[in-house]
């Protein structure tokens, strides 16, 4: 399979889902079906993953490998980031650096518990998944088709979700800092990628397709998966997963030091998941940033990991 004929159709969905508006879809019809076709793709996942043989060994395999993963992104990424922070932020940004406060605190706390709430649920749904598949394996032989089918029901919703977010190609590619973070961001993350796919043993494209999820869990796992490699499928969901709370649990600490490392180590996810917490951290001026950061990253996450599968 060519890089065209397995990108083309993917990114084709999601244009298509940006560029149609199909009135029954309403914002909060996506995104509820949006939450709903997300866990059952993972339970599906889930239960290719339990369906193979040695399922126990090649979970425990994800999971170590997700772990160097991300120690890896963590030492390039926040190195790039403090720098980029503090060298390429303008003097005006400086002073949107805010203490927090006590009520902030609790603030953290609530969102912190509320992410680890659907850490849990998401991951019932793959274990959920991965106990029927090994029970019942011999029913795994079209779930690969069946995933790759949703997935890009799947892309075309959030194309959906991002033209109803009223997001401007022209004006989020204008704002340049939201641009510095975002390249950033990902060539650290892909350096990282790299040279984690190096010490692990693994081809060097794969490095690269797992780290270009930017965090966005729900998203990486499914595509890698639908792509025919549900062990890296799942390595890629371990990753982003432990990211985005890794993320949510360190803003806090982060705004206190520069924009970048909160906003760019926020990866996808600055733009919806995490905006909330930045906001709060920092002041209202540094949310068109989050926006373009995380979409270019958004953006960037289904065009980079086929292409880099099929290198």
């Amino acid at each position: 399979m060519t890089v065209l004929s397995t990108l083309g159709p993917l990114l084709l969905a999601l244009l298509l889902g940006y560029w149609i508006n199909v009135p029954p879809l309403t914002q909060s019809r996506v995104s509820t079906l949006l939450s709903q076709l997300t866990y059952l793709i993972l339970s599906l996942i889930g239960f290719s993953l339990g369906a193979l043989d040695n399922f126990a060994e090649k979970l425990v395999t994800a999971g170590a490998q997700a772990v160097i993963f991300l120690v890896i992104i963590c030492l390039f990424s926040l190195t790039a980031l403090y720098l980029s922070g503090r060298y390429l932020i303008p003097s005006t940004q400086e002073s949107m650096q805010e203490s927090i406060t006590k009520s902030e605190h609790t603030t953290s706390r609530i969102i912190s518990w509320a992410i680890f709430h659907e850490a849990g649920k998401t991951l019932a749904w793959v274990i959920s998944g991965g106990i029927l598949g090994y029970f019942f394996s011999g029913f795994a032989t079209h779930i690969d088709s069946l995933v790759m089918l949703l997935l890009y029901v799947l892309l075309f919703l959030i194309g959906c979700q991002l033209r109803q977010g009223n997001y401007r190609l022209r004006k989020l590619f204008l704002n340049s800092q939201g641009l510095i973070i975002a390249a950033v961001t990902i060539f650290s993350t892909l350096l990282a990628g790299l040279i984690a796919a190096l010490i692990i043993g693994l081809p060097w494209q794969h490095g690269l397709a797992v780290v270009s999820g930017f965090g966005w869990y729900s998203l990486s796992g499914i595509l890698i998966t639908g792509l025919g490699n549900p062990v890296l499928g799942t390595t890629a969901f371990l990753l982003d997963l432990s990211r985005e709370i890794l993320a949510l649990m360190l803003i806090p600490i982060f705004a206190k030091i520069n924009t970048h490392l909160s906003i760019g180590f926020s990866g996808a996810t600055a733009m919806d998941f995490t905006l909330p917490m930045l906001s709060k951290f920092h002041n209202s001026h540094v949310i068109p940033i989050c926006i373009a950061s995380g979409f270019i990253m958004s953006l960037l996450t289904p065009i980079l990991i086929p292409l880099f599968l099929e290198m």
